[in-house]
């Protein structure tokens, strides 16, 4: 009775002590991302956060309803955004149900004890809930669901290896490592900053609801979750076919069942009728090749389930009668969706790849798309990469990894997987190591975890046998405490009967275990393994080794204790200095003397302050939301990149010679912003500028697709080309020699203070076609009276949006003959030879 005791209370004791562990990696989580706040206050950070807060604000203001029908006039222009059916609104709406939520909650501050305060430092001396600002919320809103992530991980890694040990591990780093930082850091208001939690949770009920034949109905909620995956993040792709991938090999592994059979189907069909209300997302599941692999798995579930339930209801079948209509079941079903695909085909019903996904499998700079191959974080990520984002994890993982195959099982056999195709694409594209985050933190955990685990597991069981004898001893005490309290009869005895039915259902089972025993080989080395530690001899072994067993381990212990102190310390230390080198806005940073420099944010504001509501600001696509976000002017293009031939006309108009891009200038904007003060400023995106322009325009660069003639030598001085065009003008006015715009085309009118933004008035602009572009009938409505109506060029551009060629990428193979540019064609050639670009 003592030894039950004991066991409930050190299981009482394992639990508080890894839920304290717990609370103290989701509080570091969340206080390691704040630094930003601290030092430049609740501010919004680079560029897509300031059209996704700008997105809230909309939908705080106007609700859903008209959230969904918002067309965007000021972005874009002239053509506008259908921002309701291009956007991914997960985050948006969760932002806006907390802001909600915390206006109906009365101002309460909650004073810690002094002593929690000494025993944990993470607790706070206040704690203060009730209402906050939109902006607050969105600004805090990544730090939050940082510890969010870390609970899944958790519960990721708890599911998997069923260790407490492990879990803390994989929590505590998952709290601080930066492949999650880098996405998560207060003011980063970017859909990946819930997405990773969302896929943490996701990934953790989908391997729940596959723990027994019972856990199926689970399935629901992962389903569930993977909806709110959809609506946060464009990378839902990633985590559907993650999910198909395992299913798929659940086959080859003999654990697929009805069971399995019942997750799987519920959570595809939930998740993909979900995935299809999102506006942005709609009918593609059904129809992108990006997709097509989990819908294949899920048609697959279904025969392999049909066909074993035509052999549980012929119990009778021979092997060869399954074989043969296992083979009948999927030659019909072939020859269907072959006719299928095949009458499809033809009409574009199947999407294309997307070139990004396509950067996947190809070499960074060779999608065959100058927008997608100018985006620095679609570059293959490096082994500086790896060491910077994953530190010491990305070596102990790998034993991790390795240790998953001990005792598996199918979340085991998950975090293989998810282990594989995240190493893969994370070397193909650096942005995508943020999905290692979660991979890494979990496999680290598992391989200090299981360590820890062994060496304990040896001490507590010669403690137990110096205490109560051998764990066998213990494991009999229990049954025999077990077996008394079951009833008896009257007299205290068994009756007849009952011994009866206990030598039937014994026979019976000696029996089966008969059957079973002859299917086995009696040879393997397993069963010759477990049949010795079951004997006599066995038993003895193991108890005379106890000692020796415990010794080994405490050493183990303190040699990994001794060894490990440093590694440990080093990686939290980098992790405090990537959390705050992670921490700048962008629009504000600090120099090394600590003097924090605003050009950005001031630029900006005085746009919103000194310029004409209807203001039109050209500007490279990169700074378009920041100009509406911040300055609530209209921009000519932004991040969304949707649309490669207007990002191509707005190239054209800044690297054409001055007076040949005036002339399409003044019909589109008042004013024109360019960033001049280096740290990547215009002049070093220009070669992108000239490439995006010329796969469109042709005639920008003629004979030259990779604009080789539109640089610098390498004395620094322009070449002719360079000098010529507006944007080196404008960036180098009254700067370097030579570089000066004509007085009569434009005027500077803003410089900021430390000359890292420059701001050129538009002289003689066309009022006609500013007119005429904001007249509500010249718009292009899909149907009278819809809300989904888009703008057009000014007549007098009109010519010159006839001669452009429409972008075709490589992977543009269902769109018949339509010729791909010469920049498609040099990537082509370039990918044959496997020469660089």
């Amino acid at each position: 009775m003592a030894s039950k005791w004991v066991s409930m209370v050190g299981t009482l004791l394992k639990w508080m002590v890894a839920l304290s562990i717990l609370a103290m990696a989701m509080a570091k989580a969340y206080g390691i991302r704040l630094f930003a706040v601290k030092t430049y206050g609740a501010v919004i950070h680079e560029f897509d956060p300031w059209f996704n807060y700008r997105a809230t604000e909309y939908l705080a203001a106007h609700g859903s309803e008209k959230f969904f029908k918002w067309f965007d006039y000021m972005s874009w222009y002239p053509l506008g955004r259908p921002v309701g059916t291009t956007i991914y609104p997960g985050m948006q709406f969760t932002a806006v149900w907390i802001w909600q939520t915390l206006k109906m909650m009365p101002k309460y501050k909650l004073k810690a004890p002094e002593l929690l305060r000494q025993a944990f430092p993470f607790v706070k001396a206040v704690l203060r809930f009730g209402p906050m600002s939109l902006n607050d919320v969105c600004v805090y809103i990544p730090a939050w669901f940082g510890s969010v992530a870390t609970l899944g991980v958790f519960l990721l890694t708890r599911e998997a290896t069923r260790s407490l040990a492990c879990s803390c591990i994989s929590a505590m780093i998952m709290a601080i490592i930066p492949a999650h930082l880098m996405r998560s850091i207060a003011g980063g208001y970017d859909n990946e900053s819930i997405a990773v939690s969302a896929i943490c949770f996701t990934f953790y009920l989908w391997c729940r609801s596959l723990r027994s034949e019972k856990s199926w109905p689970i399935a629901i909620l992962a389903g569930i979750s993977y909806i709110y995956m959809v609506a946060a993040w464009g990378g839902y792709i990633f985590v559907i076919n993650m999910i198909g991938v395992h299913a798929a090999a659940l086959i080859p592994l003999r654990m697929f069942n009805s069971s399995t059979y019942k997750a799987y189907t519920l959570f595809f069909i939930i998740g993909t009728l979900g995935a299809t209300r999102i506006p942005v997302v709609g009918w593609t599941p059904l129809k992108s090749l990006e997709q097509m692999g989990p819908f294949g798995v899920f048609i697959t579930y279904q025969l392999l389930e049909f066909c074993n339930y035509r052999i549980r209801k012929h119990k009778d079948m021979s092997w060869s009668a399954r074989v043969a209509l296992r083979i009948k079941v999927f030659s019909v079903a072939f020859l269907i969706l072959a006719a299928v695909v095949f009458a499809l085909w033809p009409t574009g019903y199947f999407g294309p790849l997307s070139s990004r996904i396509r950067g996947l499998f190809v070499k960074h700079t060779r999608t065959g798309n100058p927008l997608v191959d100018s985006v620095a974080e679609h570059q293959a990520a490096s082994d500086s990469a790896y060491w910077q984002y994953l530190h010491h994890c990305k070596t102990l993982s790998i034993l991790g990894w390795f240790l998953c195959f001990w005792k598996t099982n199918p979340a085991k056999s998950f975090i293989v997987g998810y282990g594989l195709v995240a190493s893969f694409f994370s070397l193909k594209m650096v942005r995508l190591l943020i999905i290692c985050g979660p991979i890494a933190s979990i496999l680290t955990g598992v391989a200090l975890g299981t360590i820890f685990d062994l060496c304990v597991s040896q001490v507590t069981d010669f403690l137990w046998f110096l205490a109560f004898g051998s764990s066998e001893e213990k494991k009999d005490a229990l049954e025999d405490e077990a077996s008394s309290t079951e009833p008896k009869s009257p007299e205290g005895k068994k009756t007849e009967k009952d011994k009866d039915k206990k030598g039937k259902k014994t026979a019976k089972k000696d029996n089966k275990d008969k059957d079973k025993d002859e299917d086995k080989d009696p040879q393997s080395p397993k069963e010759q393994y477990d049949k010795f530690w079951e004997s006599t001899e066995g038993k003895a072994l193991y108890r005379r080794t106890s000692p020796l067993r415990a010794m080994v381990a405490v050493v183990v212990l303190g040699f990994v204790a001794q060894t490990g102190r440093q590694p440990v310390v080093d990686f939290m230390e980098h992790a405090e200095t990537m959390a705050q080198g992670m921490s700048s806005p962008q629009i504000l940073f600090m120099t090394r003397n600590g003097q924090i420099v605003d050009d950005y944010k001031v630029t900006y504001e005085w746009l919103k302050k000194e310029t004409p509501q209807d203001a039109r600001v050209m500007a490279w696509w990169d700074y378009g939301y920041q100009i509406t976000g911040i300055g609530n002017r209209t921009s000519i293009a932004d991040g969304n990149t949707w649309n490669h031939e207007h990002i191509a006309t707005l190239a054209r108009c800044l690297v054409l010679p001055e007076k040949r891009a005036y002339k399409i200038i003044r019909h589109l904007a008042d004013y024109v912003l360019v960033w001049a003060g280096g740290r990547g400023d215009d002049l070093a995106k220009s070669p992108h500028m000239c490439r995006i322009g010329t796969s469109v325009y042709p005639d920008i660069s003629p004979n030259d697709p990779t604009c080789q003639q539109f640089g610098f030598y390498q004395d620094r001085t322009p070449t002719p080309m360079m000098a010529k065009s507006v944007i080196y003008k404008l960036h180098s006015h009254n700067k370097a020699p030579g570089a000066q715009v004509n007085p009569k085309y434009f005027k500077e009118v803003y410089s900021s203070k430390y000359g890292l933004v420059r701001i050129f008035k538009v002289l003689n602009i066309s009022k006609e076609s500013k007119e005429w572009v904001a007249n509500p009938e010249n718009k292009v409505c899909d149907a009278p009276g819809s809300w989904y109506c888009s703008g057009r060029y000014p007549k007098a551009l009109q010519p010159l949006i006839a001669k452009r060629r429409d972008f075709a990428q490589l992977e543009d193979f269902n769109k018949g003959n339509r010729e791909k540019n010469a920049y498609s064609r040099y990537v082509e050639e370039q990918n044959r030879r496997g020469g660089s670009i």
